[in-house]
């Protein structure tokens, strides 16, 4: 049984693997200041300054869940174990967009940081929902055994302190502003739904309304800012959808690389393009109620049958239809052949398997309906571009 701080170690490495999100460990003075150092773009950050975060470990109430955000809504979690302070962060709430970080710029003062600085700034950190930050904190707490911890919400503006208990948190943002919060949340739900149609034309107004926030033309680098918004949007989108976080990873990554090697604006919409429609068939498939009642039969086939060495053809002859009209009608549907689905399905339920259970890599295989264990290792590591020995290190707990 692995103690405490084994687990916390755990959970540390994995949350940094998949949310890209840090937990500190604050055990002495050097600890604070490297963080600060780290983490502080601004004299305005006051709970980023030494002392002042000195303070606030030193006086934290050990029974509290404490939530800070500063004047540049960069945010953290702080909690303690055995005592120790743990710093969960920083981190972003949600997607600042390039509106909002020209707004904040002129609020602060241009001189400090200019919009492009803050984007850059923001790019350090990972965007993490308040419903999934909750999750992710209480798995560790439970985890840890702390529990019955009270929530204190404090937010820095400055050099002053407000807390939530006596000030209004939301911001005061125009109209321009609020319309394009309200088309963000349209895109991202039009993803969710697997709708690819919806999701271009919410995007092709999101690039609208950005374009007209800015104050000047823009280049290439700044656009390219911006599609990493659209970026970070999409993968939160996709994960609320059910995607698998390797899976989006693999995604976001490609488009990702495309985008930093492209020459032109159009090779970045292109890639971004690409990347949503791969989402979008994804969830698609994981949502599979648009489909006609032939293509849902043979995912219902192939989910009941996957885990034997059944063939496409057998699950046509299931059906009672022709393999080629089965392959013809499915792939117009999903785009892509039922094999590829079946593929899918396994080595994603073996993705599970490999985190879930303690079993060996043959007996995973062949409960997957792949019994070759070596073929099995070769289609696992095309697919998620590892191991599966490497992926059970990686995000087993």
């Amino acid at each position: 049984m692995k103690n405490k701080a084994d687990k916390l170690q755990i959970a540390m490495n994995l949350i940094h693997d998949i949310f890209n999100l840090g937990i500190n460990i604050f055990e002495n003075d050097e600890d604070v200041e490297k963080f600060c150092e780290d983490n502080r773009a601004i004299d305005g950050q006051a709970w980023l300054s030494k002392d002042a975060l000195k303070l606030i470990l030193e006086k934290g109430h050990y029974d509290n869940l404490n939530y800070f955000e500063d004047l540049l809504h960069i945010r953290i979690v702080l909690f303690y174990y055995n005592e120790i302070p743990i710093i969960v962060g920083p981190y972003l709430s949600e997607e600042m967009t390039i509106g909002q970080s020209i707004q904040l710029c002129n609020q602060i003062d241009k001189k400090k940081m200019d919009a492009n600085e803050l984007l850059i700034y923001y790019g350090k950190y990972p965007v993490i929902p308040e419903a999934v930050m909750d999750k992710i904190i209480r798995g560790i707490t439970r985890n840890l055994g702390i529990t019955n911890l009270t929530e204190h919400f404090t937010k820095y503006k400055g050099h002053t302190v407000e807390d939530s208990n006596d000030v209004d948190l939301e911001r005061i943002s125009n109209a321009n502003i609020e319309a394009h919060y309200i088309t963000e949340r349209e895109y991202m739900d039009s993803i969710k739904r697997g709708n690819i149609q919806e999701t271009l034309h919410y995007k092709k107004l999101l690039s609208e309304n950005a374009a007209g926030m800015w104050t000047r033309n823009v280049g290439l680098q700044e656009k390219k800012f911006g599609l990493a918004v659209n970026r970070a949007m999409s993968r939160i989108a996709a994960y609320e959808a059910g995607v698998p976080a390797p899976i989006i990873h693999k995604i976001t990554t490609k488009e990702s690389m495309a985008i930093s090697a492209a020459q032109s604006e159009k090779q970045m919409e292109e890639a971004c393009e690409i990347m949503l429609k791969e989402f979008c068939e994804i969830i698609r498939i994981i949502k599979n109620e648009k489909y006609s009642a032939l293509t849902q039969s043979i995912i219902y086939s192939i989910n009941q049958h996957y885990m034997h060495d059944v063939s496409i053809r057998e699950i046509a002859e299931e059906l009672n239809i022709t393999e080629s009209y089965m392959i013809s009608q499915f792939k117009k549907e999903t785009g892509m052949t039922p094999a590829i689905y079946l593929r899918q399905v396994r080595l994603k339920q073996a993705a599970h398997l490999l985190i879930s259970t303690n079993d060996e890599i043959q007996k995973i295989s062949g409960s997957v309906g792949i019994p070759d264990a070596n073929y099995f290792v070769k289609l696992f590591k095309a697919e998620f571009e590892m191991t599966p020995g490497a992926y059970r290190k990686r995000y087993k707990i």
